[in-house]
């Protein structure tokens, strides 16, 4: 099977996000059985966020299969993009909470369909603290992650909740919202690589949006590495970590299962 995926490029200063990462992710573990090919190609497009997306694409989705996996709750690509996919595409949300909160904002038929919830695969298990660090590594304090490129990511809530505690928090990330204050200790950005031995240092991991996070990888990321998980009800990946730990695994197995048996 000949799959290909389309979705935007990163963020103007060359980062990439969450959206970006998925669709990496997802394409690195496809099985054997499944090409990554060019639209052209293609049997099945998966479409991920498209912001950048000119509409002439649509042209090239004719007699394909498209699903559209949401990362997101933006709808900022182009209308015509985006009456096509909300009316042709399948749809794919990262948990209950997305998918209810997407629907809001929903008015086509597509609306009344019971489309699937699948988490995004992040590679959790390099952040399982090994045999080595479980049994002589000290944990304390507290540490907080993100991207922090809007206020809804709760920098300003991180920090309220650190004064009232009496609490000081590494914070690690970039972004003109991050948490600022006398509570917070600025670390500065973060390699990716290095992310699961900084999360293993500490005892709590805080992140408190005040805006939907569908998902929030930080969160799985920090829960899988054995930290205190302080969060709040606008984050999706609290459902699956509270609910079906499990699928947090199998989440690429489910992806593509679903690819290649729809």
């Amino acid at each position: 099977m000949n799959v290909a995926f389309v979705y935007d490029g990163g963020n103007a200063d060359g980062t990439k996000g969450g959206a970006e990462l998925a669709m990496e992710e997802f394409a690195a573990t496809c099985p054997a059985s499944v090409a990554i090919t060019d639209v052209d190609e293609a049997e099945v497009v998966v479409v991920g966020n498209c912001v950048t997306i000119h509409p002439e694409i649509i042209d090239r989705f004719d007699g394909k299969r498209v699903v559209r996996f949401h990362h997101d709750l933006a709808r900022y690509e182009h209308p015509v993009l985006l009456e096509w996919l909300d009316e042709n595409a399948e749809h794919v949300f990262t948990s209950p909470l997305h998918k209810e909160r997407y629907k809001v904002a929903w008015t086509t038929a597509n609306k009344m369909r019971d489309w699937p919830i699948i988490p995004p695969c992040p590679e959790l298990s390099r952040f399982k603290p090994n045999r080595e660090t479980r049994r002589h590594g000290k944990r304390q304090g507290t540490v907080t992650v993100g991207t922090w490129q809007n206020p809804g990511k709760g920098g300003t809530l991180i920090a309220e909740t650190l004064e009232a505690e009496g609490q000081v928090a590494d914070c690690f990330g970039t972004g003109v919202y991050a948490p600022q204050g006398p509570h917070i200790r600025f670390m500065g950005e973060v390699e990716p690589g290095a992310l699961p031995q900084i999360l293993w240092q500490y005892e709590r991991f805080m992140f408190l949006p005040t805006a939907v996070e569908p998902f929030g990888r930080c969160v799985a990321e920090a829960w899988r590495a054995g930290c205190e998980i302080v969060t709040n009800g606008y984050v999706g990946a609290k459902w699956w970590i509270e609910n079906q730990p499990d699928k947090l695994d199998s989440c690429a197995e489910d992806f593509w299962g679903l690819i290649c048996e729809g």
